[in-house]
């Protein structure tokens, strides 16, 4: 994979940076051409409440799928959102979109973010055969730092991991990973003759890194799947909204 370009100087890994804000205008994005994006949106969010999918709950007045959408879409080549059947849900927000092929089970419980990864990974092979490399992240990381593809891209060295996911605060975020498209034929195997589900035990049988994100204030990987979570997200959404109000004062 090519050297990522410098990153602008408040982005420096020893800096105490503020989390970037949510609301336009976004900060400067770094774009990595090598990497295709793929945005996990298959989950049902059960574990918020009745309502609406979780991809289309509104964060500070905006879908989750689009503030995920803004994060990542100008740091790749290309962007898809794989997801959970019907995926003409997704159709106003003009990227590609697909939809796993694995049934859910007797329970209705959906096959997870393994089959969303293989869905995305085929898309991505044929879409753009000469990018080797998937990146994944979750729709519910609304907060989701705009030089992730630099430093990611900067970590995939000779010899290279086939697999290399996030560590924040010495949690490993296994859905938000950079994958080698040449696992495809051993995920498909995984899921669909194996019946695999789970991206961490995916890959602990290959060659994997992992890569520790410099601190920064708050927590840019805050992932929302309680409503202790989306309080929490909306609590930082107020406050940056304010920041942005008072700056442009």
């Amino acid at each position: 994979m090519p050297p990522p370009p410098a990153a602008p100087a408040e982005m420096a890994p020893t800096a105490a940076i503020a989390m970037p804000r949510i609301h336009p205008p976004l900060e400067r994005p770094i774009r990595v051409g090598a990497l295709v994006g793929a945005i996990l949106a298959g989950g049902e969010g059960r574990r918020l409440g009745p309502g609406v999918e979780k991809p289309f709950r509104h964060l500070s007045g905006t879908p989750l799928i689009e503030h995920a959408m803004a994060r990542l879409r100008p740091q790749v080549a290309g962007l898809v959102i794989s997801t959970h059947g019907d995926a003409a849900r997704f159709s106003r927000l003009g990227v590609p979109v697909v939809s796993d092929s694995v049934a859910a089970d007797a329970d209705g419980r959906r096959p997870g973010p393994l089959a969303g990864v293989l869905a995305a990974m085929e898309w991505a092979r044929q879409a753009h055969p000469f990018s080797p490399w998937l990146l994944t992240v979750p729709v519910d990381v609304p907060f989701l730092p705009l030089d992730l593809t630099a430093y990611l891209a900067g970590h995939m060295h000779v010899p290279e991991a086939d697999i290399l996911s996030v560590r924040y605060r010495g949690r490993v975020h296994h859905a938000i990973a950079v994958w080698s498209t040449e696992l495809l034929p051993a995920l498909r195997k995984a899921v669909m003759e194996e019946g695999a589900r789970s991206i961490e035990r995916f890959a602990a049988g290959h060659n994997t890194s992992v890569f520790d994100w410099p601190r920064r204030r708050g927590d840019p990987f805050l992932n929302i799947n309680t409503p202790a979570d989306w309080a929490r997200a909306e609590a930082i959404a107020r406050a940056e909204a304010a920041g942005a109000s008072r700056g442009a004062s």
